[in-house]
C-alpha cells in the first residue's frame, strides 16, 4: 500500500590467450564507464542508522539492491552489508532514488521510522511536492544521488581457465557486466569471449557483446533500444549484428525478485565463413520475444536468466533463439564463482553449417 500526502511547505600459450583477450573483451564495459563518470556533489556522512538490536551507526548510506543495504561507518574503510529486515530506523539529508516494488520510482529525501504493525507505513520520500509513503518491504532499490555516476555503476568481471596435459587441451572463459540506473531511464551492457582448443584439434572460438537502453513510461511499460553482436566459429558465424528497438513490461518485482517481458523488432546482418554452400552474406527482418529473470537469495546465490525468441520475418519457417543463464555464489566479500550456460540456436541457417551453439562455463569473478 503506498499513498501520497501533499506537502504545504515547498591456440596460443596460457599467458597469451590471456594477454590478447582482456584489453578486446573489456573495450565495451570501459566505453560505457567513461561515459557515465561524469562529478556531481559530495556525499554526507552523517546518515544515522539503528538495527533491530539496538545497535546505533552513523556513517554514509551507499545503497539498497537485493534486499541489503550497503552502509560505510565513519569508522570503517569498506562499506558493511546488512539485511535490509534488520534495519529498525534510518534517515539522511542526502537525495536518493528510490524504486518500489509497484514499478514506482522517486527522489528526495528518505526516512525509516519504527513501526510494530506489519501493515502500516514505515518509509518515506519526501520529494519536490509530496510525501511519499510506503512500507520497508515495498523498497527494491536505493541509490544514491550526491556522487559521481561512475559510483552509480553495478557491475561485474569474471574469467576461468583449466588446462589438461594429456591432451594440450585448453579452455578459457572471460566476462564483463556493467548496469546504470537512473530514476526513468537505464543502461546494461555484457561481453563475454570463450576459447577451447588442443594440440591435435580444432579451436573454437565465441564472442558476444550485448547491450541496451531502457527508458521508463509508466509504473510497469518500458521500451528501448538493444544491439547485440555475436562470432561463432562452431556455427561458421564470423559476425552477426542484431539491432531494433522494443516495448515491455516488468511482471514481477519485488526486493529480491525481477520477471520482465518485452516483443519488438529488429534488423540482423550475417556474416559466415566463405566455403559453405549457401549464401554467406544475409540481411532479415525479425519479430523479437525477450524473457528477463533475475532473483537473489542472501549470502546464498544470484541467479540471472535472458532468454530471446527471433522469428524470422524475410524467411518464412525460420526460427532462432539464444540463452544466457548464470549463477553466482559469493564466497568472500565481492568475489563470486560462477556457473554460467549459454545456447544460440538457428533452425535454418543461410549455409550449411551446424544449427547449434551450447557450452558450459565456470570461472571466479569480481563484483562491484
Amino acid at each position: 500500500m503506498i499513498r501520497d500526502t501533499r506537502l504545504e511547505v515547498p591456440k596460443p600459450t596460457m599467458t597469451g590467450l590471456l594477454l590478447a583477450a582482456l584489453p578486446r573483451k573489456l573495450g565495451a564495459l570501459l566505453i560505457l564507464l567513461c561515459l557515465t563518470a561524469s562529478r556531481l556533489l559530495a556525499k554526507r556522512n552523517d546518515d544515522r542508522l539503528v538495527l533491530r538490536n539496538g545497535d546505533h551507526i552513523t556513517g554514509e548510506i551507499k545503497k539498497i539492491e537485493r534486499g541489503t543495504l550497503f552502509f560505510k561507518p565513519g569508522y570503517a574503510l569498506e562499506d558493511i552489508q546488512i539485511d535490509w529486515t534488520w534495519v529498525e530506523r534510518l534517515e539522511s539529508q542526502d537525495t536518493f532514488t528510490v524504486g518500489l516494488t509497484n514499478g514506482s520510482v522517486y527522489t528526495g529525501l528518505i526516512k525509516k521510522i519504527s513501526s510494530s504493525d506489519q501493515g502500516k507505513s514505515d518509509f518515506t520520500v519526501s520529494t519536490a511536492d509530496r510525501v511519499v509513503e510506503c512500507r520497508r518491504a515495498e523498497v527494491v532499490t536505493l541509490q544514491a544521488m550526491e556522487k559521481s555516476r561512475w559510483n552509480q555503476l553495478t557491475g561485474s568481471i569474471d574469467y576461468g581457465f583449466s588446462y589438461a596435459s594429456g591432451n594440450s587441451q585448453t579452455q578459457s572463459s572471460l566476462g564483463a557486466d556493467a548496469e546504470y540506473h537512473g530514476e526513468r531511464n537505464w543502461l546494461t551492457g555484457s561481453a563475454s569471449s570463450t576459447f577451447s582448443g588442443q594440440s591435435n584439434g580444432t579451436n573454437t572460438t565465441r564472442e558476444a557483446f550485448s547491450g541496451a537502453y531502457w527508458r521508463r513510461f509508466t509504473r510497469k511499460a518500458f521500451g528501448g533500444f538493444l544491439v547485440d553482436l555475436l562470432s561463432s566459429s562452431q556455427q561458421e558465424l564470423a559476425l552477426r549484428t542484431t539491432l531494433g528497438g522494443a516495448f515491455g513490461r516488468t511482471l514481477i518485482r519485488t526486493d529480491r525478485t525481477n520477471f520482465l517481458a518485452f516483443g519488438g523488432l529488429v534488423a540482423s546482418r550475417e556474416r559466415y565463413t566463405p566455403g559453405f554452400v549457401g549464401n554467406p552474406l544475409s540481411t532479415n527482418a525479425e519479430a523479437l520475444v525477450g524473457l528477463g529473470y533475475s532473483t537473489f537469495r542472501f549470502k546464498v546465490f544470484d541467479l540471472t536468466s535472458r532468454l530471446f525468441i527471433f522469428p524470422n520475418i524475410s524467411q518464412a519457417g525460420r526460427l532462432r533463439f539464444s540463452s544466457d543463464s548464470s549463477v553466482r555464489w559469493e564466497f568472500v566479500r565481492n568475489l563470486y564463482w560462477s556457473l554460467r550456460i549459454y545456447e544460440n540456436f538457428d533452425s535454418k541457417p543461410p549455409v550449411n553449417a551446424p544449427r547449434n551453439d551450447f557450452g558450459v562455463t565456470n570461472s571466479l569473478g569480481w563484483k562491484f
